[in-house]
C-alpha cells in the first residue's frame, strides 16, 4: 500500500513543489502522538520532513505566493496514508493543487 521501511516507520514525506511561485504549508497526522509539520518551500525546490516515524498523513495543505496575492491550493486529503511523496502543481490560471506523486516504475505496472 505505501512505502515502509522495517522497523523504521514510514518514509519522510517529500514534497516537490513544481510551481514558478515559492509556497508554504502544513502536512497534517492521523494521530495525537504524531506532531504535524510546517513547511516553506522554494518554487522548484523539495521539501523533507526531518521525522515521521508511524504516522499516517492525512491533509497536506499549500499556500502559493503568487505576483497577484497568496492562493490556497486543493489540498491533499487521506483518512490515512502511509504514501511520502507529493507534489504541488499548477492546473490552472492561478489555481493549484497538492497531489500524490506516483513514480513512472508503478504506472507501468497496471
Amino acid at each position: 500500500m505505501g512505502n515502509r521501511r522495517p522497523g523504521a516507520g514510514y518514509d519522510l514525506v517529500q514534497i516537490v513543489n513544481s510551481t514558478p511561485y515559492n509556497a508554504v504549508g502544513r502536512v497534517e497526522y492521523a494521530s495525537i502522538f504524531c506532531a504535524n509539520d510546517n513547511y516553506s518551500v522554494q518554487r522548484d525546490e523539495t521539501w523533507r520532513a526531518s521525522s515521521r516515524g508511524a504516522c499516517l498523513v492525512t491533509r497536506i495543505t499549500a499556500t502559493v505566493r503568487t505576483p497577484s496575492g497568496n492562493v490556497e491550493a486543493e489540498p491533499y486529503t487521506s483518512s490515512g496514508t502511509s504514501y511520502s511523496q507529493f507534489a504541488i502543481i499548477q492546473v490552472g490560471a492561478n489555481r493549484f493543487q497538492v497531489t500524490r506523486v506516483i513514480s513512472a516504475a508503478k504506472r507501468r505496472k497496471k
